[in-house]
C-alpha cells in the first residue's frame, strides 16, 4: 500500500491502493461486505482478486483514521481515451461528507494526467443517489443493462473528463 494521502477529511483519507490481486483475506472480506452493503451484490473473494485494477491514480482506498478500510474508487484504463468505473462504493457511516466527491475530483485528475477524455461506469437502475451523483458530474445514460445486476436493471453512464 502506497503511503501518500491525495484527499479526504480528518476522518479518513483516500490513498492510492495495490491491485485486488494484492489485497489479503482480511481486507478482501472487508471488501466483499462492503460490495454487499452498498451494492447489494456479493462477491467471491476469487471475483475480488481478478477484478482489473492496477496500481495508478484512478485506484484509490479510503482509510479512518484507524487504517481500516471505509472506502474504494476502482478504475482501470479501459482504452486509449477512456477510463472505466469498475467499483465505487463508500461506507455508510461515510457518506455525505464530501469524500465520494474528494475521490471522483482524484480519479479525474489522474485520468487528464494520463491523457484520457472520456469515464464510462455502470450502475444499477435504481440507484437514484449514485445516478445522480454521477449527472452533477456531466455522465449520461447511454445504454441499459438487463442481467447486470441481480436486483434489476442497469444503465451503461458516460460523460466527458
Amino acid at each position: 500500500m502506497k503511503s501518500s494521502v491525495l484527499g479526504g477529511s480528518m476522518e479518513a483519507l483516500w490513498e492510492e491502493g495495490t491491485s485486488p490481486k494484492e489485497l489479503d483475506p482480511l481486507t478482501i472480506e472487508i471488501v466483499k461486505q462492503l460490495f454487499l452493503d452498498q451494492t447489494g451484490e456479493r462477491y467471491a473473494e476469487a471475483s475480488v482478486k481478478s477484478l482489473p485494477i492496477p496500481e495508478w491514480g484512478g485506484n484509490l482506498v479510503l482509510r479512518d483514521k484507524n487504517g481500516m478500510l471505509r472506502g474504494l474508487l476502482w478504475a482501470n484504463k479501459f482504452s486509449k481515451s477512456r477510463v472505466r468505473v469498475v467499483a465505487f462504493a463508500v461506507d455508510s457511516d461515510y457518506k455525505g461528507k464530501g469524500l465520494g466527491s474528494a475521490a471522483w475530483n482524484l480519479l479525474l485528475e489522474a485520468a487528464r494526467k494520463d491523457g484520457h477524455t472520456e469515464i464510462q461506469l455502470e450502475v444499477r437502475g435504481d440507484n437514484e443517489y449514485a445516478i445522480e451523483f454521477y449527472r452533477r458530474r456531466g455522465l449520461e445514460v447511454i445504454g441499459t443493462l438487463s442481467g447486470y445486476y441481480k436486483s434489476g436493471i442497469g444503465y451503461v453512464m458516460r460523460g466527458n473528463i
